[in-house]
C-alpha cells in the first residue's frame, strides 16, 4: 500500500510539472513537495532523500540500461548513435528512456562503457547503488561484478526534483593494490626514461652547436668581408698602401742590422791584425757557419 502511494505521489508530482510548463523548475517549493509525501502516507521520507531515491532510480534502472542498449545496437535511437548532434544525443534518449542527460556527458559515457567493457567484459550484476550528495549534485555509485574484472560506476545528477539531469557518467574497472603498484612503477620508468632521454638529446644538440656557431661566424665573416670590398673600394687601395709602408719598413730595418754587422766585423779583424784601420780589405758578403 505504501509504494502505491509513492507511485501516486509520483506522478501527482509530474502533473504539476507540466501544468507549470517546461522551465519553471520552481513550479512547487521543497516544503510543498514534503507536504505532499506526508499527505500519501511518506513521513519518514524527507525532501533530500526523495531526490536520492529519485537519482539512484534513474542511474541503475535507466541509464545503465540505455548505454548497453546503445553499445548493443548503435541504432536503436533510430540512427547511428555516433551521428547524433549533442542537442539531439539529449532529445532521443529523452524521448527513449524518460530521463534528462548533458548530450556531451552521455556521448562520452557511452564510449567509456564501451572501452571498459573491452578489459571487463559486460555486466553480469549491480549492487544497489550507493547515494552522496554534495551541494548541488547527487552522486550515485554502482558497484559491478563483470565477466573478467569487477568495476564502479559513478553518476552525478543535478540535485533538483524538478530538473534531475545526468551531467557525468563513468566506467572505473576495478584494480587490486598490486596492479596499481606495477601500473605507478610503470608510469615511473616511463617518466624518469623520458626525461633522462630529453637530457641526452638536449647534450648531444649543445656539443653540436659549438662547431656550427663557429661554421656560422665564419661565413658571416666572408660575406661580410665580401660586401665590405665590394662596396668600400678605397679601403683596399689603402690596405696595399699600407702593406708596402710596412715592407719597406721591414726591409730598412733588415738594411740597417746588415750594415751595422759589418761595420762589427771589419773592426774584429782588424783588431785582430793589430790596427784601427779598415780601409785594407772590405766585407763582400757575411755567411753563418754551421759548427759540428
Amino acid at each position: 500500500m505504501k509504494k502505491f502511494k509513492l507511485v501516486l505521489l509520483s506522478v501527482v508530482l509530474g502533473l504539476m510539472l507540466c501544468a507549470c510548463g517546461e522551465k519553471q523548475t520552481t513550479s512547487f517549493s521543497d516544503l510543498e513537495a514534503s507536504v505532499l509525501m506526508q499527505q500519501y502516507g511518506a513521513e519518514d521520507i524527507n525532501i533530500q532523500t526523495w531526490r536520492s531515491y529519485r537519482a539512484a532510480t534513474i542511474a541503475n534502472s535507466y541509464v545503465v540500461e540505455t548505454i548497453d542498449a546503445i553499445i548493443d545496437d548503435p541504432s536503436i535511437l533510430g540512427a547511428p548513435f555516433d551521428t547524433f548532434t549533442y542537442p539531439e544525443v539529449e532529445t532521443h534518449v529523452y524521448q527513449a528512456s524518460g530521463f534528462l542527460t548533458d548530450g556531451y556527458a552521455f556521448a562520452n559515457a557511452v564510449d567509456n562503457f564501451q572501452k571498459g567493457y573491452v578489459e571487463t567484459g559486460r555486466i553480469v550484476t549491480r549492487e544497489e547503488p550507493i547515494v552522496y550528495v554534495d551541494g548541488d549534485e547527487i552522486i550515485v555509485d554502482i558497484a559491478c561484478t563483470c565477466e573478467n574484472r569487477n568495476a564502479d560506476i559513478e553518476m552525478i545528477f543535478v540535485n533538483d526534483l524538478s530538473e534531475m539531469k545526468l551531467t557525468s557518467a563513468a566506467f572505473n574497472p576495478r584494480y587490486t593494490t598490486g596492479e596499481k603498484m606495477n601500473k605507478a612503477g610503470l608510469n615511473t620508468v616511463i617518466g624518469m626514461g623520458t626525461v633522462f632521454v630529453m637530457l641526452i638529446a638536449i647534450a648531444i644538440i649543445i656539443n653540436l652547436l659549438g662547431p656550427v656557431t663557429r661554421f656560422i661566424e665564419k661565413v658571416s665573416k666572408a660575406v661580410k668581408a665580401f660586401f665590405h670590398k665590394l662596396f668600400h673600394p678605397e679601403d683596399k687601395a689603402e690596405e696595399g698602401i699600407n702593406k708596402a709602408v710596412e715592407q719597406i719598413v721591414k726591409n730598412e730595418t733588415a738594411e740597417s742590422s746588415d750594415a751595422e754587422l759589418v761595420a762589427v766585423i771589419a773592426a774584429a779583424v782588424a783588431a785582430y791584425e793589430g790596427t784601427t784601420d779598415t780601409s785594407g780589405f772590405v766585407v763582400r758578403s757575411i755567411r753563418k757557419i754551421k759548427r759540428q
